[in-house]
């Protein structure tokens, strides 16, 4: 047997050649010798004359060596003596020419032949020897045997190969035998040879290793945005050749074509006239079909568009010939060799094709139940020599250096690149489209197997035959009920091996799922169907059938291998073949555990093909990176890739691996740019998905309204509304819309959908379509309604668009057809229409005239025969009966038809009509493999198809989540229900490869990604029943390994989802526990209270509903006595699963930093869960808590970041748990912090971190928050112990402990204070330095002011004032040292490290000052107020004279004045004292601090100037309060401060007090006495009008008002107390300036212009006051309205601020004192005074001694001052303003109650009178 490198050969023989093969002829002449001897010994020789003759001769030819007739040769004198011999037709002649014709092929006798043409003459004429002798099933065995072994020996014939016809009719001959002969050894032989010589066939093709050097050429544009958009139309391909396809010459092929007609009809005549009397016609029928299958057909057909057409469906692309790479491959390769290798892939070409017809030969009925019958193993044989072919020559149709040179009309030559392609689209698509339906099981599984190759090896050039293969074959199959189960088993065996690829099933997803030129998303529904086959329902009580043996026995025996590679089928022979009936007793509800089984191990592979994928493929290939062609092996993502390479280099020709090029006419190649961004970019296959979901739901939403699916389609972009056209377009070729939908919104009568349907129906093409086929073809683009109106409007456009001219004759045919069909059709009509009754309706339509009666008798017959129909219901009600369940009825009448059938007695209907619908699917989608070839031959060049080849790991995660709901049902139904380990295992299996796929991609952050993730950990979590005890199996042992598993390998991206794994891991040592033989009672299952959360992820899975309710159920039931089995036990309790358990936490210290978050996030949720439940137990269950401590020790040494984000969540949980209400989970939680906090203290911490402080913050929580006195003891031991043992060590963790000491010291118990002042006593004597160098010695003081502040143990707070106090000598020692030292405000941002000096002075001043001000501001005791008060001022000032005038202002700001924030209205300290504590603070602790105040400011004037005006602010504050002791010592204050430094004010001094005073006096006025009172004040004038003037006394005696009616607002009665107030409060101010003005201290040194200021306010006050005296109404109204108790004046203001008034300005206009700015302003100081003194004296004049003694009395003392004051002027004033006064100071003699003290002011006047006048002289 020649292999393919000697068939390769070239058919030239040289001389030396030619004499080694005469000199082999020699030596092997007595094989021939001894052959003819047998034939002329025999007796048939002996009587045949002529025989015997020739065969004499040429044995003495032989013998002799002599020199042959002319004319002839040896070879053919040989010959010829042996067609003598079989023309015999003798057996054993005819054995014995045979088998010499088989050494003489050998041998190559023909060498001696020296003309090539007529040595193939020869072979081709031994070849139809040899055939000949086959003349039947009559033939004898023996010559079938050795007929068989020649034609091996003529096919393997190197020298003079055998070529088309002859190695058709050799093969032919050989496949007849095998049919035809009836000794089953001969079969078999008949068989292997067979598939030999097509292994052989194929075999000897050259393909070249090194692919031609050409570039691939793609003109669709690269993959972005242009292409995305560009896809929604259509889809376009990938290659678009360049050039025209040339084809061999029309005569040849016509020719040649007939001459082998010829042939094989000579063949056939004589094989007839050979075959013994009667036996002529007995296989006559089968040996024709054969024969004319077999007949050779040109491989070019067409030289033109033909051709083009074959080629541009299969996606195919011109390889011209570079003759440069030809001479570097091969020197001496000749065009004659080219033409060789062209004549072997003919003759393949010619034999698939061959094989391909038998194949699909249809069997007639009487034989499809006949394995053994002609038919049946015919096709059989042929299709399992299909399957050998593409199983070992796969890459025979795939590579692109197979092609055969062809020679176009223009002589120019082409390379044709996998022409098999062709073949397997013409012939071998359509061939199993139909055998894929049938009902025989070897020929269905063996179909298959075919499809499978398929789909595996030639997926990139069957793109869209293989989305046929899918859509309606595999899932059509899966889905259909009436499909048995040994046809679902054989499909899901094929779809398993290819759910097991990955390269396959991600291609599968890219070109069909995200594809928009696809209406099913095969991927997608594939899943869902496997999901639904794995969770129908059966009895769980059956055991599961063994698969392996049900597989074996359903499915063909695997095809052995023959040593070479060559794929052997198993032996069809009469024999061994099976029967039909054989294989149906399959048990029923075995098969369907095998299918459920079957679907399970295919979800599962696709599970596991995306992980595989994503594993192989670690490193993607980024969007818009670019791999040259020598680059691609090593940057390839995966290595099926690599493996074939030149495979997805054929489909990605705009891929990033190829260099695309554009190909000339003339086989040249020129270079172009090459895509940046590869072919299956991630992104951009998102968006074409996202785009064909968006399509989805609008045809969803059409379906259901059509106006509402277009309007989403419109807002999408895929038609425009107002574009008619484009709307009628969409509704004609968008798949999936409802025909019935379209029907009604192109029949409603609005305008717009008319004039869409108009659109619609103009898009129609009907020409040269008779009437009632153009109307079938109208109505079958939708529904016509039911309406008649609508009817009608269709019907008229219709005939509008059928006929331009004259539609009205149309459009009543048309009407009248429609009623034809419903009269004949509907059941609803009882009396049908006749035919004459048809042509009477229809008369005179047409314009008044008749129809002719032949037309209308044509549509009658044709809609009688063929009713107008839907394809779509037809195909529809076609599928009812595979899809479809029969009923059983009340009677169960199914099961009765089914007893009858099998006893016999009824056939089988329902079986018929699956077998019927069942060809009739077979026969549709082959025809839509035709139609696909046709419409692609329309197409020609402009078809194109792009298959795009996966190479990213991104496409995992949308396949995924597409279907991941899908995925959970399929592998928890078969999980709950089943008992069987395998099954389990490979539940268990998905379940750790779905939840692995999702953590591959923990990057997304997405809600979706976690509801996945939550969904299949908490479904496994379930299964393993740790909640449900007494239900437990073997396999939820198993679910819980595999849970662990899970958590071991994708620990780091588990999330949310470790609450559920460590929850049961918690249930697995509860379980130990109890199995152990603890009670159960002492163990209470803590998720039995966790409450009930919406199952919103099941929300759109039926089956996981219903096993959450089962779930649900299962865990009510009691476990009260639990009974396991004791396999169950000692599994859950194995040592190995015991350290699987260990080993997740042990193994957290390998987990990521997030991850360990996660982690013990989780872990402290579950140990609170434990601890709850069983609280009330003496010893609740802490197995978590444990779990907890140990994981801390384990991640005590990670870096110190991750360590804080851990302790971040176990520090908040520690504080929960240690305030937990039980004692001993309190204890156990606390003896863990201590043991961690003394092994995290060994460690040194560095500066400037805090890690410590965090770690022991704990401790703090529990100690506020615990109330057991225990716990807080226990808590200051802890601290305690840990100061004693870690002191050296202690850094930031000082800080954590001073505030725990200082929450200690809050609190109520004297032990627990007493032991926290003791702690702190003892570390102020011992580790002062460590408190100070450790930067927390603010924590310190505010640890001794908690003390100080604690109100119940006085006994403590005064000794911690001490304490503080004593730490300013050790403060100020330390400073002198000169150290470095941190000090950390506790009330700052953070730390500083300073150098001691000034700022470190700042820091340790501030704090201690700012803990006295916290005492004196907050302790509740009075005496430790007072000595905290004292304390503070007392430091500042002995040591005030160090401060810089900015750490003063500082203090003033921070430490002074917020001892006086009492004052204001919202202080919270204010706010939560009573109104006792708040006179008791004002009249003792404010009072002294103001005074130290003044007197703090008055000794450091100078270092506080700038703080001056604050201060002021601050006596301000404290006058204008309600309190009348705080606003008199504020006046006191204010008096003393100014008193105290006047001497020190300068000009800006001064400006502030003024504008102090000057505010005082604007706040304390009491507009409110006129601005809110005039409504009163009309009131009482209106009352008084009504009334005389009797009731008015009467009134006024009663002391009751007479607008007593009117009532009065409690706020308003308020808001006129706080007027009131006003008035007390600028009476005291006008007492404290003139208090201030008359010291003579401050009377001088108070400039003249900030003192006419201060008298300004003097006068308004006095204005002020005197028209209010004036105003009787309105003291009347606030005296009957009940504002005074008594009629209101405010005659003490009027007369203390116009005494003060005068006085002052008397004393600046006398100037006795020679001030200079005095006299700069007497010119204003006169022109104020005298009027003022003037209207004085009016006013007193005018008052009456007995109704107004008190006003008399108030004034005398301003009269007084007045007339001294004149009394007192300088001549020259005295006389210029005297005549002025004199007359009203005469008038004063005339009173009658003259006072004494007047008399005397007089007297003096008077005789300052004389003198001036001189009336008299001095004494």
């Amino acid at each position: 047997m020649a292999d393919s490198t000697s068939s390769s050969t070239p058919n030239v023989s040289s001389p030396a050649s030619t004499t080694t093969s005469i000199s082999q002829a020699t030596s092997s002449a007595v094989f021939v010798l001894n052959a003819l001897e047998k034939i002329a010994t025999t007796k048939e020789a002996r009587k045949n004359k002529a025989l015997k003759e020739t065969v004499q001769n040429t044995q003495a030819l032989l013998k002799t060596g002599g020199e042959p007739p002319e004319g002839q040769t040896r070879s053919t004198m040989i010959l010829s003596a042996l067609q003598a011999a079989i023309d015999t037709r003798s057996a054993t002649l005819m054995t014995i020419s045979l088998d010499c014709l088989g050494k003489f092929i050998t041998y190559n006798y023909l060498a001696d032949i020296e003309d090539e043409v007529a040595q193939s003459q020869v072979m081709e004429r031994i070849v139809d020897s040899i055939c000949d002798c086959f003349i039947g099933e009559d033939t004898d065995e023996k010559v079938q045997l050795q007929v068989i072994k020649t034609l091996l020996d003529a096919v393997y014939a190197t020298s003079n190969p055998v070529h088309q016809s002859s190695l058709l009719k050799a093969v032919r001959t050989t496949y007849n035998i095998f049919l035809l002969s009836r000794n089953s050894a001969n079969q078999n032989i008949a068989q292997v040879t067979l598939t030999q010589m097509v292994d052989h066939i194929f075999r000897r093709i050259n393909i070249d290793q090194r692919p031609f050097s050409v570039d691939l050429v793609s003109d669709a544009p690269s993959t972005d945005e242009k292409q995305i958009k560009e896809q929604n139309g259509k889809k376009e391909n990938q290659y678009k050749p360049s050039t025209q396809t040339p084809a061999e010459h029309e005569e040849h092929d016509t020719s040649f074509q007939d001459q082998i007609i010829v042939e094989a009809n000579i063949a056939r005549s004589e094989m007839e006239l050979k075959l013994p009397a009667g036996r002529a016609s007995d296989n006559s029928e089968f040996i024709n079909d054969t024969a004319n299958v077999f007949k050779e057909e040109e491989v070019l057909t067409n030289p033109g568009v033909a051709e083009s057409a074959d080629r541009t469906q299969q996606g195919e692309v011109e390889l011209p010939i570079s003759m440069n790479e030809q001479e570097k491959h091969d020197s001496e390769m000749t065009e004659t060799e080219e033409t060789e290798n062209d004549l072997y892939i003919k003759d393949a070409i010619l034999v698939f094709r061959a094989l391909c017809k038998l194949s699909k030969k249809p069997i007639s009925s009487e034989w499809a139940n006949d394995m053994r019958s002609y038919f049946m193993r015919s096709k059989l044989l042929s299709l399992h020599l299909i399957l050998t072919i593409l199983t070992s020559h796969m890459n025979v149709f795939t590579s692109p250096s197979v092609s055969f040179t062809a020679t176009s009309n223009d002589g120019s030559t082409r390379q044709r690149v996998n022409p098999f392609i062709q073949e397997v689209k013409q012939y071998l698509c359509p061939s199993l489209g139909r055998n894929a339906f049938s009902v025989v099981p070897q020929v269905f599984d063996i179909t298959l197997e075919i499809l499978s190759r398929m789909v595996q090896g030639l997926r990139i050039y069957l793109k869209k035959e293989i989305e046929v293969f899918f859509r309606e074959i595999f899932l059509r199959v899966l889905e259909m009920r009436s499909a048995s189960f040994q046809q679902k088993n054989t499909l899901l065996k094929v779809l398993l091996r290819i759910c097991n690829d990955p390269q396959t099933l991600i291609d599968i997803y890219l070109n069909y799922d995200c594809d928009q030129g696809s209406l099913d998303n095969i991927y997608e529904r594939l899943v869902n169907i496997l999901s639904k086959i794995t969770t129908s329902h059966i009895f769980p009580n059956h055991p599961k059938d063994d698969i392996h043996s049900h597989s074996s026995a359903v499915s063909s025996p695997a095809h052995p291998k023959h040593p070479k590679n060559v794929m052997i089928p198993p032996p069809l022979t009469t024999d061994t073949v099976q029967h039909t009936e054989k294989l149906s007793g399959v048990n029923t509800h075995l098969s369907e555990s095998a299918i459920r089984f079957r679907s399970l191990e295919c979800l599962v592979a696709i599970l596991r093909s995306l992980v595989t994928w994503y594993t192989n493929g670690s490193v993607s290939v980024t969007a818009g990176s670019r791999l040259d062609d020598d680059q691609s092996s090593v940057n390839t993502p995966r290595d099926s890739e690599d493996l074939n390479g030149r495979l997805m280099s054929h489909s990605n020709a705009s891929g990033a691996r190829l260099s695309p090029a554009v190909l000339g006419n003339n086989g040249s190649s020129t270079n172009v740019s090459t895509p940046t961004t590869p072919l299956d970019d991630p992104e951009q296959f998102e968006t074409l998905k996202h785009r064909k979901q968006i399509i989805q739901e609008g045809v969803r939403q059409f379906n259901w309204k059509p106006k509402k699916g277009l309007q989403m389609f419109a807002k999408n972009g895929f038609l425009d509304l107002k574009d008619h056209t484009s709307v009628a377009r969409f509704l004609l070729n968008t798949e999936g819309l409802d025909k019935t939908q379209i029907g009604d919104f192109l029949g409603e009568g609005d305008a717009d959908n008319i004039s869409i349907m108009h659109a619609f129906v103009d898009e129609l093409d009907f020409s040269n379509m008779k009437f009632v086929d153009a109307l079938r073809a109208f109505l079958n683009t939708f529904r016509l309604p039911g309406e008649g109106q609508k009817i009608d409007r269709f019907m008229l456009k219709f005939a509008e668009r059928y006929v331009h001219l004259n539609p009205n004759t149309a459009y009543v045919l048309a009407y009248s057809v429609i009623m034809l069909n419903t009269d004949l059709h509907s059941p609803r009509v009882k009396g049908r229409m006749t035919l004459e009754d048809y042509i009477k309706n229809n008369r005179g339509i047409d314009d008044g005239s008749d129809i002719p009666n032949e037309l209308l008798e044509g549509i009658y017959d044709e809609i009688s025969k063929n009713e107008i129909k839907l394809k779509d219901e037809v195909e529809a009600a076609s599928e009812a009966a595979l899809f479809g369940t029969a009923p059983n009825g009340a009677l169960n009448m199914m099961g009765l038809q089914n007893a009858l059938v099998i006893a016999g007695i009824a056939r089988d209907v329902r079986r018929e009509a699956i077998q019927a619908a069942t060809e009739e699917m077979g026969s549709k989608t082959e025809a839509m493999f035709r139609n696909m070839l046709a419409s692609r031959r329309r197409a020609g060049e402009n078809d194109t198809i792009t298959f795009y080849s996966a190479s990213h790991i991104e496409h995992v995660r949308p396949m995924f989540e597409v279907a991941w709901m899908a995925f959970l049902a399929g592998i928890s139904g078969p999980l709950q229900e089943s008992e069987d380990l395998e099954t389990v295992n490979l539940c268990l299996e998905g379940f750790k490869n779905a939840i692995r796929i999702i953590c591959l991609f923990h990057t997304v952050q997405s809600e979706d990604v976690d509801l996945q993730r939550d969904a299949f950990v908490t479904t496994l979590t379930k299964f393993t029943f740790l909640t449900n005890l007494n239900e437990m199996r073997a396999k939820n042992v198993e679910a819980i390994r595999t849970l662990l598993e899970i958590a071991a390998v994708d620990g780091n991206y588990l999330k949310g989802s470790w609450k559920e794994i460590l929850s049961t891991v918690s249930q697995l040592e509860r379980f130990q526990l109890i199995t152990s033989g603890v009670d159960q009672g002492t163990l209470p299952d803590f998720t039995t209270k966790r409450p009930q959360q919406p199952p919103s992820m099941n929300k759109n899975s039926v089956d996981l509903a219903r096993r959450s309710s089962t779930f649900a159920r299962r865990q009510v039931r009691s476990n009260a006595q639990l009974s396991l089995t004791e396999e169950v036990a000692s599994a859950g309790s194995s040592q190995a699963l015991v350290l699987a358990a260990d080993k997740l936490f042990t193994a957290t210290v390998n987990l990521n930093g997030n991850a360990i978050v996660d982690f013990v996030r989780a872990l402290c949720e579950i140990s609170w869960e434990e601890i709850v439940s069983s609280a009330h137990l003496e010893h609740p269950r802490m197995y978590s808590l444990q779990k907890l401590v140990e994981i801390s020790y384990y991640n005590m040494n990670r870096i110190r970041m991750e360590w804080s984000n851990i302790w971040a969540v176990l520090g908040e949980y520690f504080n929960k748990v240690a305030c937990q209400s039980n004692i001993n989970v309190a204890f156990f939680a606390l003896d863990s912090l201590r043991q961690l906090s003394m092994q995290f203290l060994e460690k040194e911490e560095l500066p400037h971190f805090k890690f410590q402080k965090d770690f022991l913050m704990p401790f703090r929580e529990v100690l506020a928050n615990n109330p057991e006195v225990t716990i807080k003891d226990m808590v200051l031991r802890c601290l305690s112990q840990m100061i004693l043992a870690r002191a050296q060590n202690i850094r930031s963790g000082w800080k954590t402990m001073l505030s725990v000491f200082a929450t200690g010291a809050r609190e109520t118990s004297e032990t627990i204070v007493q032991m926290t002042y003791d702690i702190v006593r003892s570390l102020t004597g011992e580790r002062f330095r460590d408190i100070v160098a450790s930067g927390t010695f603010p924590d310190y003081i505010s640890c001794l002011v908690e003390f100080a502040k604690n109100k119940k143990f006085q006994k403590i707070s005064l000794p911690a004032l001490d304490m503080i106090k004593d730490t300013i000598p050790r403060m100020l020692e330390i400073a002198q040292k000169n150290q470095t030292i941190e000090i950390t405000d506790a009330h700052g941002p953070g730390a500083q490290t300073v150098q001691s000096g000034d700022d470190f002075l700042v820091k340790f001043w501030f704090a201690v000052l700012f803990g006295f001000r916290e005492v004196t501001m907050k302790s509740d005791d009075v005496e430790v107020r007072k000595r905290s008060l004292q304390y503070l001022f007392d430091t500042l000032k002995q040591y005030g004279s160090k401060y810089s005038p900015e750490f003063w202002t500082t203090i003033t700001r921070q430490i002074v004045f917020p001892l006086f924030d009492d004052l204001k209205p919202d202080s919270d300290h204010h706010r939560h004292m009573s109104p006792e504590d708040i006179s008791v603070w004002v009249s003792t602790t404010m009072i002294e601090a103001l005074r130290n105040v003044v007197d703090l400011y008055t000794h450091y004037f100078d270092n506080m100037r700038d703080m001056m005006r604050h201060v002021l602010g601050l006596f301000s504050v404290c006058i204008t309060q309600d309190n009348d002791t705080l606003a008199r010592i504020g006046c006191e204050c204010l008096e003393q401060y100014i008193d105290g430094n006047v001497d020190k004010f300068d000009g800006q001094c001064w400006d502030m007090i003024t504008e102090t005073f000057d505010s005082l006096f604007e706040q304390t006025t009491a507009n409110g006495l006129f601005d809110d009172t005039q409504d009163l004040v009309v009131q009482v004038q209106a009352e008084a009008a009504n009334n005389s003037n009797q009731q008015l006394q009467q009134m006024g005696a009663d002391g009751v008002g007479a607008v007593g009616m009117i009532e009065v607002s409690e706020e308003r009665q308020r808001g006129f107390q706080q007027v009131i107030v006003k008035c007390v409060l600028q009476l005291m101010l006008i007492q404290t300036v003139n208090e201030l003005l008359s010291k003579d201290s401050v009377y001088c040194a108070y400039p003249a212009g900030h003192l006419m200021t201060l008298m300004a306010c003097l006068g308004k006050s006095f204005h002020f006051a005197k028209k209010f005296n004036e105003d009787s109404d309105l003291r009347m109204a606030l005296w009957r309205f009940g504002f005074m108790k008594q009629l209101p004046n405010l005659l003490k203001q009027e007369t203390s601020s116009g005494g003060c008034y005068v006085s002052v300005l008397m004393r600046m206009y006398a100037n006795l004192e020679n001030i200079s700015d005095r006299d700069e302003l007497r010119a204003d100081i006169e022109r104020i005074l005298i009027p003022l003194c003037n209207e004085i004296f009016t006013l007193y004049t005018e008052l009456d001694h007995e109704s107004k003694p008190k006003n008399i009395a108030a004034w005398t003392p301003v009269v007084i001052s007045i007339l001294n004051g004149l009394a007192q002027l300088q001549d020259e004033d005295f006389l210029k303003h005297l005549p002025r006064f004199y007359l009203a100071a005469v008038e004063l003699l005339g009173q009658d109650h003259m006072l004494p003290e007047i008399r005397v002011a007089l007297r003096t006047l008077l005789i300052r009178v004389g003198k001036a006048y001189k009336i008299t002289t001095e004494p």
